[in-house]
């Protein structure tokens, strides 16, 4: 007998119709819970990946700290370096704490990470009382060096593979795989499969020099250039700027206020729009940047350099030593510093982009220099060029040696003897050494190429 037999036909419809409708709650409550489902576990992997990069990135910071850490040669530098890397070792723990394979793929960078914070605490505790500790750490600082190095190495190429979608965080047998050579050996090893060192960019990379180390401190500074100077009406203003874009197309776009009040213009040139910032007050030049794609490099380096001098020259700035570049987009961008009596001023920062194609301008970034630029009252140095030179490293060969202000975090400035130096390998580090003390300042390390130079 058929199931709906002793219905009628608008109770079978009825019946029927509460199912469909039953049915259709049902695949749309599954759909939406499906959803759901999905944007938390896209949230858990997102979280993850947070994580995982900040491991990757602290233990990057950590391998800059240890390899600095081998020419190191008095107290104070090296307990500031043991701070950086106990700082970038409890900052990789507590990332690691936040993934679900701390205690299996990561077991032994977990372990690494902690002993190597351990031991940096302790030093800087020895240091602090026996200098002796110094020396003794040489060569703890090369291996752990070379091993966080390594395995810094490994993150990264996991990092790499995070981002493709080729390896999930989950997939714990494959990072187990990646990450250790067998069981009990420690980073530095190689793996099974041969691990390449891979670049990756992390929040801190390896920085510009011209807008590196020296710049940081520029932020809520009053401009030292613009004191006493004259307001400039947006009428002489604007004079000013057809002068200098050597146009009468220049029109007025914009105002900035801020720690430096400013007018910006802009124009048509033959190489595609410029804009011009000037300073309200004395009308110095900010900043200029012109929208120009630069398809061929016809100029040298020194030709470049040279381009870039004769434009300062032409806005009165004369008294600077061209230090670092770099090439980008056949784009020659040029960091020059004051110089007084012989002393490099490394505060006084200004940045001029030529074209590699003809040497026209294509930026500009005077900040640093009007901020900062001033006549100094520079003392001799305490520590002669010779005590000096004995402080360096024994890992280090001097290939040249220069006195320098550098700013300090408190925006003050300290004398030092400016060692350019080399390793054997041919690493290129700057070493800084207070010219009134003796103490080590800063230690640099160079990345040169035939793109420029960067420092970490």
């Amino acid at each position: 007998m058929p199931m709906f037999a002793n219905f009628s036909r608008r109770g079978r419809v009825r019946i029927v119709s509460y199912a469909l409708a039953v049915l259709v709650l049902s695949l749309g409550t599954a759909v939406s819970q499906y959803r759901q489902s999905l944007l938390l576990e896209r949230a858990v992997a997102n979280s993850y990946r947070h994580a995982f990069s900040e491991v990757t990135a602290s233990l990057d910071r950590m391998n800059t700290a240890l390899q600095k850490g081998i020419y190191v040669t008095t107290s104070p530098m090296l307990c500031s370096l043991c701070s950086e890397v106990f700082a970038q070792a409890m900052t990789a723990q507590m990332a690691l704490g936040q993934l679900p394979l701390a205690h299996a793929e990561l077991e032994q960078t977990a372990a690494f990470v902690a002993k190597v914070g351990d031991w940096a605490q302790a030093l800087s505790r020895a240091a602090a009382r026996d200098e002796g500790a110094i020396e003794r750490e040489h060569e703890t600082w090369k291996s752990l060096a070379a091993a966080a190095g390594t395995l810094s190495g490994r993150l990264d190429e996991l990092e790499l593979e995070l981002i493709d979608g080729s390896f999930a965080i989950r997939d714990v047998r494959t990072a187990e795989r990646r990450l250790s050579a067998g069981a009990g050996e420690l980073p530095g090893e190689e793996g099974p499969e041969g691990f390449q060192a891979i670049e990756s960019e992390f929040p801190e990379l390896p920085s510009l020099i011209y807008d590196g180390p020296f710049s940081q401190h520029l932020e809520g500074r009053t401009p030292a250039m613009l004191a006493g100077e004259a307001k400039l009406t947006e009428a002489e203003a604007q004079e000013k700027a057809m002068r200098l874009m050597e146009s009468d197309a220049v029109t007025l776009t914009g105002q900035a206020d801020g720690t430096i009040p400013s007018y910006t213009f802009s124009c048509e040139t033959k190489s595609g729009t410029a804009w011009l910032e000037l300073t309200r007050q004395g009308g110095r030049v900010l900043s200029f940047l012109c929208q120009s794609a630069v398809s061929e490099q016809n100029l040298t380096v020194e030709e470049g350099i040279a381009a870039a001098r004769a434009l300062l020259e032409r806005m009165g700035i004369t008294e600077v030593e061209d230090t670092y570049y770099q090439i980008d987009s056949n784009v020659l961008t040029v960091n020059f510093c004051a110089v007084q009596d012989g002393v490099r001023c490394y505060a006084d920062l200004v940045k001029v982009g030529v074209s590699l194609a003809d040497g026209s301008p294509v930026t500009y970034e005077g900040r640093g220099y009007l901020v900062n630029h001033r006549a100094r009252e520079l003392t001799e140095p305490t520590v002669s060029q010779e005590e000096a030179a004995a402080r360096i490293s024994e890992e280090l060969e001097v290939q040249s040696v220069a006195l320098a202000l550098i700013p300090t975090a408190g925006e003050y400035e300290v004398l030092c003897w400016e060692f350019r130096t080399q390793t054997e390998e041919g690493q290129q580090v700057l070493v800084y050494l207070n010219a009134a003390t003796g103490a080590e300042e800063r230690i640099l390390l160079l990345l040169e190429d035939e793109h420029g130079t960067l420092t970490i």
